[in-house]
């Protein structure tokens, strides 16, 4: 009799047939008389059944996989915050990267500028001042620095991310250092970057370093230099801002690079400086002759009340945004890329005399570049800018402009430069030296009228400064700078101190090292020293000149 034919057994059909087969052994020996092809036929009957159930089994799997697939993914901050080694973690498809520090930092000066970490270097005082005769000692914890960065990627070719960083350097009205050393949380940074990898487009909205700041690769907003200085003013010739604007930028391969900004604008202004009622000169005036009917112009006004800006400051009548291009070039040079940048700024400043409103457009230019000039070990970098109306820019935050004997708007030259080289001697150690200063050229004003001769506008070498070098107590009115209008109020000519800066310069070096790296995050220890000088015009009486000797140290936790 021919056998039937039967189909083929998977292994896990052969193993639940064996299972099946083994209940069946005891009936199929009780009952003899049953046919071999009986006991076949329940068997098959059998394995059929079974394989239907697994059919239905992979049916259900299959659903609720898909049903998975279709759904939101749920957080994973909880499982990921126990992964060893984690650094990051995901909600809804987007990253979020927690960074920033932890700081102790101190500060000593050899003359008392009443400052924080970082230091106000035109308010360097000259030999008139009471204060800057002692010295100064300060530590601080509001240099601590929390950031957060969050990215994520809106399709293949196009990826977002937004990053927040803080600290605690900010004084309102009322903060002070006597109890409870009240002073602002502050932004740093806060701004939206998206790239488009197809097309080399990047688009930033929010506060961010400055287009005129320099870059260490490219232009994007996360890779701005900063020299490795503890002083968080940096030093004379940095230039920087961190301001509010938009920045379009687009790169050619990632090697070259173009920019163009418009960011927050803002003016500072420096006023005449005091001079002798009577000199070999014969009759003479400060400024602006107010017996012609001639006013002071109106440079700033106070904030509006209701407005979110603080009402006790004042503000620049600034209507336009400063504009900013920059070019960079990451240029590959044997086994190294050297980054070169150059940038062209264009911004309006304004005041108000006469019942009319003058108006100037001012700017300047400026370039850098980073050289490693032994990859790892060994980097060198220099940049500077120089132009009209760009003080702000500069760490030593001379004045942009002052104003003519007319009450017209007068910019002041001024010109910027940084040096220096980081050392890199073992992975944790960094060892930095570095030169800067910040430079401006006088731009005086002469004009005789009636028989009297007035003397205006920035760095007239017919400004009183005989009292420059003569400690008064006149001088606490404005501690570290000269109070003008109070010396020239007294009339007493040994009191005159105009004191304009000329110059500031600075050389300065230090260390950071690494105390410990590891799954626990990073402790970092910092030692700074600079050596800063003050240099102003000359005057009746000669050059003022002040010099101050700076020493900071950081200790600087990195949890993430």
């Amino acid at each position: 009799m021919p056998q039937p034919r039967i189909a083929p057994l998977t292994k896990p059909h052969l193993i639940m047939l064996a299972a099946a087969g083994m209940g069946a052994v005891a009936p199929a020996t009780q009952a003899k008389a049953m046919t071999d092809r009986e006991q076949l036929r329940i068997l098959l009957g059998q394995v059929k059944r079974l394989r239907a159930r697994m059919d239905e089994k992979d049916r259900d799997e299959q659903k609720r996989r898909q049903e998975a697939a279709a759904a939101p993914p749920e957080p994973k901050i909880a499982k990921a915050a126990a992964t060893p080694g984690f650094d990051k973690f995901s909600y809804k498809g987007i990253e979020i990267i927690p960074g920033g520090f932890l700081a102790l930092e101190s500060v000593w000066r050899s003359a008392w500028l009443g400052a924080d970490v970082a230091t106000p270097y035109n308010a360097i005082p000259y030999g008139f001042a009471t204060t800057g005769r002692t010295d100064e000692f300060h530590f601080s914890a509001r240099a601590s620095r929390p950031a957060l960065l969050v990215r994520g990627d809106l399709d293949p070719a196009t990826h977002i991310q937004g990053y927040f960083e803080s600290d605690f350097l900010g004084a309102g009205q009322t903060a002070n250092s006597n109890q409870s050393n009240s002073y602002n949380f502050r932004v740093r940074q806060l701004y939206a970057n998206v790239d488009r990898d197809d097309l080399g487009l990047h688009v930033m909205a929010g506060q961010a370093w400055s287009l005129a700041t320099m870059n260490s690769v490219g232009i994007r907003p996360d890779t701005s230099l900063q020299p490795p200085t503890i002083d968080h003013n940096y030093m004379p010739g940095y230039v920087w801002g961190r301001t509010p604007g938009v920045r379009v930028t687009k790169d050619f391969g990632k090697e070259f690079w173009f920019a163009f900004a418009a960011e927050g604008a803002a003016t500072t202004f420096a006023v005449p400086g005091p001079v002798l009622a009577n000199s070999p000169f014969g009759p003479m005036s400060v400024a602006l002759p107010n017996n012609l009917g001639i006013v002071a112009p109106a440079l700033l006004a106070p904030a509006g009340q209701g407005g979110t800006f603080d009402v006790n400051d004042t503000y620049a009548f600034n209507r336009l945004p400063d504009l900013t291009a920059k070019a960079a070039w990451d240029a590959p040079v044997a086994d190294r890329v050297v980054h070169l940048e150059a940038f062209g700024l264009a911004r309006e400043m304004t005041d108000r005399v006469y019942f009319g409103n003058h108006r100037t457009w001012d700017g300047g230019f400026g370039a850098g570049a980073v050289v490693p000039v032994i990859p790892k070990l060994l980097d060198f970098q220099i940049s500077g800018m120089m132009g009209r109306g760009v003080g702000r820019y500069g760490a030593s935050q001379i004045a942009d402009a002052t104003y003519t004997l007319t009450g017209a708007l007068q910019p002041i030259h001024q010109r910027s430069i940084l040096i220096g080289a980081t050392l890199h001697p073992t992975p944790q150690t960094d060892v930095f030296a570095f030169a800067g200063g910040d430079f401006a050229s006088k731009n005086p004003q002469f004009a005789s009228i009636g028989g009297t001769l007035y003397a205006g506008g920035y760095g007239n070498p017919l400004y009183n400064n005989i009292g420059c070098r003569l400690e008064n107590p006149v001088s606490q009115l404005s501690p570290g700078v000269a109070s003008a209008v109070a010396l020239s109020a007294l009339g007493n000519p040994l009191l005159g101190c105009s004191g304009q800066t000329k110059d500031l310069r600075q050389i300065t070096g230090g260390v950071w090292h690494n105390l410990y790296q590891g799954h626990a995050g990073k402790i970092r220890l910092g030692l700074q020293f600079s050596h800063t000088i003050r240099n102003g015009f000359v005057g009746l009486g000669g050059a003022p000149r002040g010099t101050e000797n700076t020493v900071l140290t950081s200790l600087r936790y990195f949890p993430f």
